[in-house]
């Protein structure tokens, strides 16, 4: 949005727990930065669930123009916002509107598997 006020900046630090995983937000004025600790719950939330219809919320980060980056222990896997389009694989597993990085959620996965 050039030239205009964005309709909503972001400047938080905040827990939440969504099915029995503590969840990370961290809003810098545009970015909102969502850290899960499990891949598991990274896809939750970018499913959705009754709680959370992934639809709307991609719908209402579009009208507030931010853009939301979805963690797993500090490492990007997707984003969702304005100007993101999901791809094959994001539509395929249910997680559009959010772009899913495939080479992100194999480093988050790796990372998990490591002793």
């Amino acid at each position: 949005m050039t030239g205009t006020r964005r309709p909503l900046d972001v400047t938080a630090e905040l827990t939440l727990t969504i099915e029995d995983e503590d969840i990370r937000v961290v809003g810098f004025g545009d970015l909102v930065v969502v850290d899960t600790p499990s891949l598991g719950g990274a896809f939750a939330l970018l499913q959705g669930t009754k709680r959370l219809p992934t639809d709307q919320f991609g719908a209402d980060v579009r009208a507030a123009d931010v853009t939301v980056d979805v963690r797993v222990d500090g490492v990007s896997i997707a984003r969702l916002g304005p100007g993101v389009r999901p791809g094959y694989l994001s539509r395929k597993l249910g997680v559009a509107p959010a772009r899913l990085s495939l080479g992100g959620a194999a480093l988050a996965l790796l990372r998990r598997t490591r002793p």
